[in-house]
């Protein structure tokens, strides 16, 4: 799929309607997405667009401003470059495998397709790892 059809919204043969989901993962499977830190602060970044749209390169910059809240490492390019690798090998095709996420690894952009159960319990995560903000 190529960014134009992402950025477009034509869905196709993906498990969607409305721009929203129409299957719901298992709570093993939920439970398991939210169990990585760096899945969960790209998910908080993807679900704080309007448009459910990023870069790979957007999501590394605000996954090591999430961990920066909560680490004592210092944010350097080498630990961007990292996850921005991490994303890309990992996390997404993750993400992708389980209907959350639509990324195209040609044009290195992400679409978040709507789930409010995901979002449910990202909330409640947020919360807990972010209490005192």
């Amino acid at each position: 799929m190529d960014n134009d059809t992402i950025r477009s919204g034509i869905e196709g043969d993906h498990a969607l309607r409305n721009g929203r989901a129409v299957t719901t993962p298992s709570f093993d499977e939920l439970f398991d997405l939210l169990a990585e830190s760096r899945r969960r602060y790209a998910l908080y970044t993807l679900i704080g667009t309007e448009d459910g749209l990023a870069e790979v390169d957007q999501l590394a910059d605000n996954v090591v401003m999430w961990e920066g809240r909560t680490a004592d490492e210092p944010i350097t390019d080498s630990l961007r470059a990292t996850i921005a690798e991490e994303l890309r090998e990992t996390h997404l095709p993750r993400l992708a495998e389980a209907d959350i996420v639509e990324y195209d690894d040609r044009s290195d952009v992400v679409r978040y397709w709507r789930q409010p159960t995901l979002e449910e319990y990202l909330e409640h995560t947020h919360y807990k790892e972010f209490s005192g903000e």
